[in-house]
């Protein structure tokens, strides 16, 4: 097989969006039902590096002038994300905000309702989520036709519900999360992580990150999914 060519693309739009349940305690992958979620309708996911801005220090002497300046380097503390999205889905917002599902009384009940969480004690806080999305794998004028997609993860997200406005227009609700390191999620329980494509064992998604894919995306449903987490 010839030799890959570097790809070297640009990032256009935001097509898939994939939660998982995690162990709030250990980050591995919640040993559940209905512990997994994939979106395709979204509007934008916003991912902001959050900063402690390094120390900044002048020595000034008597008459004035610097005798000494240190600045140290800015350290990244987390990334904090923004996701946009029109979709009313219980399951989706049951897994990003641990709040109360509703469910029909069918013979396979489906969620058809959703009830806010309530504020957690000190000791506790909102299960926590992976999140990966894909972007299109732009060059030129055309998506690339061996490596399509850009596959973005965060191992590890707290989530907490954002305003949206009603009125004569699509609602629009946002939810606010925020990253943390993950080192129980490695290449992640959906065959579809940078190991099981290249084979690259010592690439790590601990913190988070992205690489080219040329996997299909995962086919999205409003309903929750399971994914047993020693897959």
């Amino acid at each position: 097989m010839a030799q890959r060519s570097v790809p070297c693309g640009e990032s256009l739009g935001v097509c898939r969006l994939r939660i998982t349940a995690l162990d709030p305690i250990t980050g591995c992958v919640a040993s559940e039902a209905d512990n997994s979620y994939v979106l395709d309708d979204l509007i934008s996911i916003v991912v902001t590096p959050n900063i402690e801005t390094g120390v900044d220090t002048t020595l000034i002497g008597g008459c004035g002038c610097k005798i000494a300046t240190f600045k140290a380097p800015d350290i990244l503390k987390r990334f904090d994300l923004t996701l946009v999205t029109p979709k009313k889905s219980a399951a989706l917002e049951s897994l990003l905000l641990d709040g109360g599902v509703l469910y029909d009384d069918s013979t396979a009940p489906v969620p058809v309702g959703f009830s806010f969480p309530t504020g957690a004690d000190c000791a506790s806080e909102v299960r926590p989520v992976a999140v990966e999305f894909w972007t299109k794998n732009w060059t030129d004028d055309a998506q690339d036709s061996t490596l399509p997609w850009i596959h973005w993860v965060f191992p590890f997200s707290i989530w907490s519900p954002g305003p949206f406005t009603a009125q004569n227009d699509f609602a629009q609700p946002d939810f606010n999360g925020f990253t943390r390191s993950n080192a129980c999620w490695g290449d992640g329980p959906y065959g579809d992580g940078p190991e099981s494509i290249y084979g690259a064992s010592s690439f790590s998604l601990e913190t988070g990150g992205w690489f080219y894919s040329p996997d299909d995306l995962p086919a999205a449903n409003c309903d929750f999914a399971t994914i047993a987490p020693s897959s």
